[in-house]
């Protein structure tokens, strides 16, 4: 694997699953912003997306993933083993693409995420909401780092595998904040390109005063 990973062109269904999933996520989420999410229904967001209840829980198990977002189902074992073994002397970057592998993609909705922006800052609920979701995902990538690193101690770079996981997340979630302002600013879907994120760690080696090379 290339030191930065290309994303793969998406295919004709992969496609129309994003469309789908956009609409009922921009539904759920424009809901939010005029009702208030305690006021959002599923029904409301079938509606408004012009699907059917029985599509809405094939993408999504429950009204708050719609409207914040899910938890990433992370995977284990060999399958995210082999990830962070595409580099083994960068977790953080592993992390980043163990990620969007869970994901299934590379793009980010614009729109949907500048939306979620303004709901969170708004509505107290919604970010306690999402809090839940990121916490979730966070929670699983720390497992697979711990057992990863035990499993390779000839890639630690610190005596404590708990300690370098929650580290390596730190800087992921700092990259993916830092570059959150400049997916939002586009329209549509955006790529989450891996040099996006090698672009920040090395802003973060900088401010360390590390060499950034």
């Amino acid at each position: 694997m290339s030191t930065t990973e290309e994303a793969r062109p998406e295919g004709l269904r992969a496609r129309k699953r994003r469309r789908t999933e956009n609409a009922i996520e921009s539904s759920a989420v424009q809901l939010a912003l005029e009702l208030g999410v305690e006021h959002v229904t599923v029904d409301a967001i079938c509606e408004r997306a012009d699907i059917s209840r029985s599509t809405f829980f094939n993408y999504f198990p429950s009204r708050d993933d719609a409207i914040v977002g899910r938890a990433i189902d992370i995977p284990d074992g060999e399958a995210a083993f082999a990830v962070l073994d595409s580099t083994p002397d960068d977790l953080p970057l592993g992390l980043f693409r163990l990620l969007f592998a869970a994901i299934g993609h590379r793009s980010v909705n614009a729109d949907i995420a500048r939306d979620r922006g303004r709901l969170v800052a708004e509505q107290y609920e919604a970010g306690r909401l999402m809090m839940i979701s990121i916490l979730e995902s966070g929670y699983q990538l720390d497992a697979v780092a711990v057992a990863w690193l035990r499993a390779h101690p000839e890639h630690a770079k610190l005596d404590s595998p708990q300690r370098e996981s929650a580290l390596a997340l730190a800087l992921v979630h700092g990259a993916m904040t830092a570059q959150m302002a400049e997916w939002t600013a586009g329209s549509g879907d955006v790529s989450a390109d891996e040099s996006d994120f090698l672009r920040i760690a090395a802003d973060f080696r900088r401010l360390l005063g590390a060499n950034a090379a």
